[in-house]
C-alpha cells in the first residue's frame, strides 16, 4: 500500500502533467467540475463548501447549494450553471480525459483501491494504493485531474505545452 508522500511521489512521474494542490478536507462530501470554466472545482465539505482554482490551487470559501439525491450543485461564484457533483456516495467523474490519458481502478475484496494513471503514450503509473478513494476523474476539457481520498484531494494540471 503506498503512504501519502509515495502517492505524491507517484503524480509527480507522470510526464506533462504536474501537481497543483494538496490539501486536508474535513469532512469531505462532494466535489464537481464546472462545464463553463473547466479550472474550476467545487468542494462540498461537512465543514464549509469551496472554489478552488486548478490553474494554481487557490482555495475559496463561497455559497453552494447541493442536492444529494439529483447530484448537481449552484456556486455563488458560478451561478449560471449546474454543476454535477460526485462523492463517496454517488455520482462520477469522467476516467478518460478525451485527449489519451485515462484512469483505471481496481479493487479487491479487503476494498483496497489501486488507481492506474494512463498517460497517452500508454505509461501506466500508479498513484494510489490504499483504503478509501471517494472520487477521481478529469475535468470536463480533459485538462485537470482529481483524486480525493479519506486524506485529502489532489489535483494535477496538464501542462502548457501539452494544451490543446
Amino acid at each position: 500500500m503506498m503512504n501519502v508522500t509515495e502517492c505524491l511521489e507517484a503524480y509527480q512521474k507522470i510526464e506533462g502533467w504536474k501537481v497543483i494542490a494538496n490539501f486536508s478536507v474535513g469532512g469531505f462530501e462532494w466535489l464537481g467540475f464546472s462545464k463553463e470554466t473547466p479550472n474550476k472545482m467545487i468542494c462540498i465539505s461537512s465543514q464549509k463548501t469551496t472554489l478552488v482554482d486548478c490553474e494554481n490551487g487557490k482555495i475559496e470559501e463561497c455559497d453552494i447549494v447541493y442536492d444529494e439525491e439529483e447530484l448537481f450543485a449552484i456556486c455563488e461564484k458560478l451561478p449560471n450553471e449546474q454543476i454535477a457533483i460526485a462523492g463517496q456516495y454517488g455520482g462520477k467523474l469522467p476516467t478518460t480525459s478525451g485527449k489519451g490519458e485515462q484512469v483505471f481502478i481496481r479493487e479487491n475484496a479487503e476494498h483496497i483501491m489501486k488507481v492506474t494513471f494512463i498517460s497517452s503514450q500508454g505509461k501506466e503509473i500508479v498513484i494510489f494504493w490504499n483504503y478509501g478513494a471517494y472520487i477521481y476523474g478529469f475535468s470536463y476539457d480533459g485538462n485537470y485531474f482529481v483524486l480525493a481520498d479519506d486524506g485529502g484531494i489532489t489535483i494535477i494540471k496538464r501542462c502548457k505545452q501539452l494544451l490543446n
